[in-house]
């Protein structure tokens, strides 16, 4: 699958999302950060690229790592030099992608250079487009000839969550944090085990549709083999987590 097909199915992510905070640099602060060059999946430098474009720094996955703690489930996404958003358009969106006990999650958040996130989350009011921060479960794919009507008024897959999303530009990650109460609540499970199909997409955010330049998955891959085992911090420093 071509990263445009991918593309087209991100665009489905994007639609009648729950809005949750997006925050920046002084939050980071409080965040501890996994050990220097310790990823659970890395990415190849310089191939954020989508069809022509050039690499984009902006959108260049390193790697990534996950963490649990006692409440939340947390991705730190290394990306190249990030920035308020890409220099080829505004807005720039971060997907963390995994399946739980057949589930499949999506954990989003845009950033921008010129605050056009308030026209995708005015949009998202009238349940034509996503917010700036969504969590999605089993997201159905805009299928061809799918009519208006039935994006509106069919359930999309998209949940009420407390997801947050942390844009580090001082230090160029991303991260996420999503109530593992979430993970329970809408994959009907305990959260144990583990993870499987993860990772990570950047694209370009324009208004209400993205569109892929990187993916840790395998290239032209439409789904990640990576996967995690609940409880695995061996990234992070051992001492006491909340």
């Amino acid at each position: 699958m071509s990263r445009r097909a991918i593309g087209v199915y991100a665009i489905a992510a994007t639609l009648v999302a729950g809005v949750g905070p997006l925050t920046f640099d002084a939050h980071a602060a409080a965040l501890k950060y996994p050990k220097a060059g310790c990823f659970t999946v890395t990415d190849p430098k310089g191939d954020a690229t989508f069809e022509a474009a050039p690499n984009n720094r902006d959108l260049d996955i390193r790697g990534f790592a996950l963490e649990s703690t006692r409440t939340d489930l947390l991705a730190f996404v290394k990306i190249d030099k990030l920035a308020a958003g890409p220099g080829s358009t505004d807005g720039a969106r971060y997907t963390l992608d995994f399946t739980f006990n057949n589930h499949i999650f999506s954990a989003s958040g845009s950033t921008y250079s010129h605050g056009s996130g308030a026209v995708r989350d005015g949009l998202a009011q009238t349940g034509q487009a996503g917010h700036t921060v969504q969590l999605g479960v089993d997201v159905p794919p805009i299928a061809v000839g799918t009519g208006l009507l039935d994006l509106v008024t069919k359930d999309r897959g998209f949940k009420t969550s407390k997801l947050k999303v942390t844009f580090d530009t001082k230090r160029s990650w991303v991260v996420f944090d999503l109530p593992i109460a979430d993970i329970q609540k809408y994959g009907g499970a305990k959260f144990a085990g583990g993870l499987t199909a993860v990772d990570v997409k950047t694209g370009t955010d324009e208004y209400a549709v993205s569109s892929i330049w990187d993916t840790t998955a395998v290239a032209n891959a439409s789904t990640s083999t990576d996967a995690w085992s609940v409880g695995d911090n061996s990234c992070f420093p051992t001492k006491k987590r909340r």
